[in-house]
C-alpha cells in the first residue's frame, strides 16, 4: 500500500496508530503463548511436573460386576500405576514384591521384612499411585493347607475402613508361587464373604494385572461365582464346602468339590500332575 503523506497525513497517522495497537495485542498473546509453553515444557497436558506420576496409563476393563454397593474390576494395566486408595502388596516376602520395588520406600522395607505370617502394616505409598499400602505377609506356598492363611489375610484387608477403593494383584514374589486358579478363587470367595457379611466399607474392589494368562483364571472365576452367587442356597453350600474344605484339608481331601477351577482342579489331577 502507497500513503501520500501530503495529502493523506491525517490517514496515515490513524493507520499508524491503529498497527501499532494490533501489533501491541499480537505481541502480547505471543509472550501468553510463550509462558504458557515454557511452564509446560514437555508436558503436553499442562500438569505440573509433580503430578505427572498421578495420571493412569492406558488400561483395559477385561469385566466388571456390581453387588449390593460393591463393584468387582478385573483390570488389565500396571499395579503401580492404580489409582486406587488402597493397593495390597500380599505376598510371602512382600519387602521384595514388585509393589514394593516400584515403591521405594525404605521405612516399609525395614518394616515389612520383620512382618510374621498373616500380619498386615499400613504405610503410606512414595512412588505407586495409591495413597496407601496394604503390606501382609503371606505363608510360603507349598500346597492347599497355605490357602486357609492366605484367605483369612484377604478378608483381614477387605475389611478395612476409612478407604472406599482397594487394588489386589498377583503374587509375584520370588518365593511364592500360588497357582493363578487357586488365588482367583480365593481371593474372589473372601470378597463375596465380606459382601455376606455386610463388613465391607469398600465400594469399589479391582484385581489388576498385565498378564493376559492371569486375567483370564480371575474373569472365569469371578462370573462363574457370581453365578454361583445369584442362586443364595447354592452359594451358601458351596461356599460352606470351601470353608471347610480350607479347615479340614486332609480330613476333606475326597470331599467332592463342584467347581471346574481351583480347589477342585487339583483334587481331580492325578498324583504328581500339577
Amino acid at each position: 500500500m502507497r500513503w501520500s503523506i501530503s495529502n493523506d497525513a491525517k490517514t496515515y497517522e490513524e493507520n499508524t496508530d491503529a498497527m501499532k495497537a494490533l501489533f501491541t495485542i499480537v505481541m502480547k498473546q505471543f509472550n501468553q503463548s510463550k509462558n504458557y509453553i515454557y511452564i509446560m515444557g514437555n508436558n503436553i497436558c499442562g500438569l505440573d511436573e509433580e503430578k505427572k506420576h498421578v495420571l493412569q496409563p492406558e488400561s483395559k476393563i477385561i469385566t466388571t460386576r456390581t453387588i449390593k454397593q460393591t463393584t468387582i474390576s478385573i483390570i488389565q494395566a500396571d499395579i503401580a500405576e492404580d489409582l486406587s486408595d488402597v493397593v495390597v502388596n500380599a505376598s510371602h516376602e512382600p519387602a521384595w514384591s514388585y509393589i514394593a520395588k516400584r515403591d521405594k520406600n525404605n521405612n516399609a522395607n525395614e518394616l515389612t521384612q520383620q512382618m510374621k505370617i498373616g500380619e498386615l502394616i499400613k504405610t503410606k505409598s512414595e512412588n505407586v499411585n495409591s495413597l496407601e499400602i496394604y503390606h501382609v505377609r503371606l505363608p510360603y506356598y507349598q500346597d492347599t493347607r497355605d490357602l486357609q492363611q492366605i484367605f483369612q489375610s484377604y478378608l483381614a484387608c477387605l475389611r478395612q475402613k476409612g478407604s472406599h477403593s482397594i487394588s489386589f494383584t498377583e503374587q509375584n514374589s520370588p518365593n511364592f508361587s500360588i497357582p493363578k486358579q487357586f488365588h482367583a478363587e480365593v481371593l474372589i470367595r473372601a470378597i463375596l464373604q465380606s459382601i455376606t457379611d455386610e463388613e465391607i466399607a469398600f465400594e469399589q474392589i479391582k484385581f489388576v494385572s498385565l498378564d493376559q494368562i492371569t486375567l483370564k483364571y480371575f474373569a472365569y472365576e469371578l462370573m462363574k461365582l457370581l453365578d454361583e452367587f445369584r442362586i443364595p442356597d447354592l452359594y451358601k453350600f458351596r461356599q460352606q464346602q470351601f470353608l471347610n474344605y480350607l479347615q479340614n484339608t486332609e480330613e476333606l481331601k475326597q470331599e467332592v468339590y463342584l467347581l471346574s477351577t481351583g480347589i477342585t482342579t487339583e483334587i481331580e489331577q492325578p498324583d504328581g500332575q500339577q
